[in-house]
């Protein structure tokens, strides 16, 4: 009987640990040809942003969960990359970020 309800118990944390450190990443990139990886994919700690378009881009990540929000902006020149840390990665909460990337504007 004590071997059913640790099988009954085990089975019911596993969609929980299975979600632990993952990411809700919304990404909006502006029609430019950027690409993101997460690394790891499966526990994210960081986000690396390469440029592969012409021009600068400018870049902000926004995370909440784990810890209070917390936003980066980056930006990137062409053909370089960027790498930003995700908040929240040993925390079995759910965690989500919204991305928007757009053309650099120069200031004046």
């Amino acid at each position: 009987m004590n071997a059913k309800l640790i099988a009954l118990i085990v089975t019911s944390l596993l969609p929980s640990i299975a979600g632990a450190g993952l990411l809700d990443l919304e990404q909006d990139l502006g029609g430019l040809d950027l690409t993101v990886t997460l690394v790891p994919v499966n526990s994210p700690d960081a986000m690396r942003i390469d440029n592969k378009t012409e021009k600068t881009v400018s870049c902000s990540a926004s995370f909440t969960g784990a810890e209070k929000q917390r936003t980066v902006t980056v930006t990137i020149e062409p053909g370089k990359s960027a790498t930003v840390r995700i908040p929240g990665s040993n925390s079995d909460m759910p965690r989500t970020g919204e991305l928007k990337c757009e053309e650099h504007k120069q200031s004046k």
